[in-house]
């Protein structure tokens, strides 16, 4: 299997490009005010809320996201999803150009650009099967994540940097000129086959659909949710970590937006060798695998002393191990579930993962603040742990079934 095959595709090539963009604007936000926050309040609290108000957005839009993903032109969905976040970050540019902007403001606009992410990511996700031929699913699956990733880095390696030299307007306004780029390249490219045109029932109707069919597949169900879990402590990293670079390692804005990008640079790593893991030691092999090597990676931080060249070290290894799980779950997960309730599955996962997410992000910030960002590493072993027990308590059932029995809608 050619892991780059899907490139030869110029639509692939074209999704490529707006999920980049797309996730560069987001990756840069994300670096910027958070760093931002913490040094403005001194607390990891004010972190973990503007996380979780982001996170809350997507409960509150994911169940409406996936019916919409499933009935409408999913390029339609993603470009109008990045021409939206367009002008609330711009909003908060020029907000921050015009002097500090206060922390509800800045609350209030990262709810609203959440529900723009909310549609956004079920949408480019399910956009992928109508992109690429089912046999290069896996290997695009793996480029997918390297475009997540690369996006991230990208924007975590220009957030620290832009924040200190030009202010959070400049960080903002650059955000917003990424979301312009995403949405013309999607805008150009052709998907197939698009989503069938004519009478459709409700978005809540085919949201019911959606959890009936997950109900009709429990084993499907459970893998679902095992594979956000790690997402879960993904996302808490953010809280967790920019406490450990600015209180523990006593790094700058750039130590940081380096510590993220070193983390991209881990899961772009896995967006190729992911693929190449698959095929020599099988599936579950190397979801159980990764999941063991990453609950080691966040305890070796956890417990060791403080040196940079190993936390960036571990960092890659997280990266890699972490996104390598969501490249082959999310590969399976095209295998086993079918095209017309992809949109919706995704969304119910989504929203388990988010309202984990919300909890968890509102959780560390003051278990940071109560015990260093040292317990803040504990707890994201102890999430992962989780997914790992969850993913083998599901693994004899899907195993013993064909594809062929689960693939029904």
């Amino acid at each position: 299997m050619d892991a780059f095959a899907p490139l030869g595709d110029r639509d692939f090539r074209l999704y490529f490009v707006g999920e980049v963009l797309s996730m560069a604007g987001t990756g840069l936000q994300t670096v910027a005010l958070g760093w931002y926050l913490l040094e403005r309040t001194g607390s990891a609290t004010s972190v973990g809320i503007v996380w979780a108000v982001g996170l809350g957005s997507g409960i509150v839009m994911l169940p409406f996201a996936g019916p919409l993903a499933d009935r409408y032109p999913r390029r339609t969905l993603t470009v109008a999803s990045d021409a939206y976040r367009l002008v609330l970050v711009a909003i908060m540019a020029i907000l921050a150009y015009a002097g500090s902007p206060s922390l509800p403001a800045l609350y209030v606009l990262t709810f609203l650009v959440g529900l723009g992410h909310s549609v956004f990511w079920p949408s480019i996700t399910a956009l992928l099967q109508e992109v690429i031929r089912p046999d290069q699913l896996t290997a695009a699956s793996g480029l997918a994540e390297i475009t997540w990733q690369a996006g991230n880095l990208t924007g975590a390696a220009l957030g620290g940097p832009i924040l200190v030299a030009f202010g959070l307007g400049t960080a903002f306004a650059v955000d917003a000129a990424t979301y312009a780029v995403s949405a013309a390249a999607l805008l150009a490219l052709h998907p197939r086959p698009a989503p069938a045109e004519g009478p459709h029932p409700s978005g809540l109707a085919m949201a019911r659909d959606g959890l009936a069919y997950l109900a009709r597949h429990p084993a499907i169900a459970g893998f679902g949710v095992a594979s956000v879990i790690p997402w879960v402590a993904t996302i808490s990293l953010n809280v967790v970590m920019v406490a450990y670079v600015l209180d523990i390692l006593h790094l700058s804005a750039t130590g940081y937006g380096l510590a993220d990008m070193t983390y991209g640079f881990g899961a772009m790593a896995s967006g190729v060798l992911a693929a190449l893991l698959v095929m020599r030691v099988g599936e579950w092999r190397t979801m159980a695998g990764v999941l063991v090597a990453l609950i080691a990676c966040y305890t070796v931080i956890a417990a060791t002393p403080a040196a940079v060249p190993v936390f960036y070290v571990v960092l890659f290894l997280a990266g890699f191990c972490s996104s390598g799980f969501r490249v082959v779950t999310t590969a399976y997960l095209f295998k086993v579930v079918p095209n017309a309730v992809m949109g919706r599955t995704s969304s119910s996962f989504l929203l388990i993962s988010m309202a984990l997410q919300v909890v968890v992000t509102l959780s560390v910030g003051p278990l940071v603040n109560h015990t260093s960002a040292r317990g803040g590493f504990v707890l994201l072993a102890a999430i992962v742990a989780a997914g790992l027990a969850l993913l083998a308590a599901v693994a004899p059932a899907l195993r013993r079934a064909p594809l062929s029995a689960v693939e029904t809608a």
